[in-house]
């Protein structure tokens, strides 16, 4: 079974994001809450999609863009890493990203079946690596991580930004 990472495996600027996982079978987790965001954001209306809480700040669509994104680099950092490959990845720039996809464009429908699938994805991923494999690490970037620490990152992030939706974007 994966277990929270020891914090010797990720740089000290992702443990916020790690800290949103609760103890717990990791897989489980994982389809647990592809469930219960999905379901959130199928009951989100149409109408607040457009919704940003600043000017400057993403709207709802870009933000589950975003996870979306974040989801497949994560995925992709942890394919290689669990598989042996050591070459070091470029980082990820969010912004860059959000600005050569239109996510505006993609029904919301779509947009959440997108989340799904890229999670599903993700977990029959994780369902499938090797106990051992999991403290390959590898460099993003910079910095170092085990594989068993991008997991975690990757789920840390979807909650942390599933709050931000609840909380800044969605709130009554």
């Amino acid at each position: 079974m994966l277990h929270i990472p020891d914090m010797n495996e990720y740089p000290q600027a992702f443990q916020h994001y790690i800290d949103h996982v609760p103890d717990g079978n990791f897989i489980e987790i994982l389809k647990s809450h592809q469930n219960t965001t999905s379901d959130f954001l199928k009951s989100v209306p149409a109408s607040q999609w457009q919704a940003r809480y600043a000017e400057d700040k993403w709207n709802a669509k870009e933000v589950l863009g975003h996870m979306i994104d974040n989801e497949i680099n994560m995925l992709y950092r942890i394919f290689r890493i669990t598989r042996g490959f050591s070459a070091s990845l470029p980082s990820f720039d969010r912004e860059k990203s959000i600005r050569h996809f239109e996510y505006d464009s993609i029904p919301v429908e779509e947009l959440i079946q997108y989340f799904w699938d890229t999670r599903q994805l993700m977990i029959t991923t994780c369902e499938n690596v090797r106990d051992e494999n999991w403290l390959n690490c590898g460099k993003m970037g910079k910095s170092t991580f085990s594989a068993r620490a991008l997991a975690y990152v990757s789920a840390g992030h979807e909650l942390h930004h599933l709050h931000a939706l609840k909380t800044k974007y969605f709130s009554p």
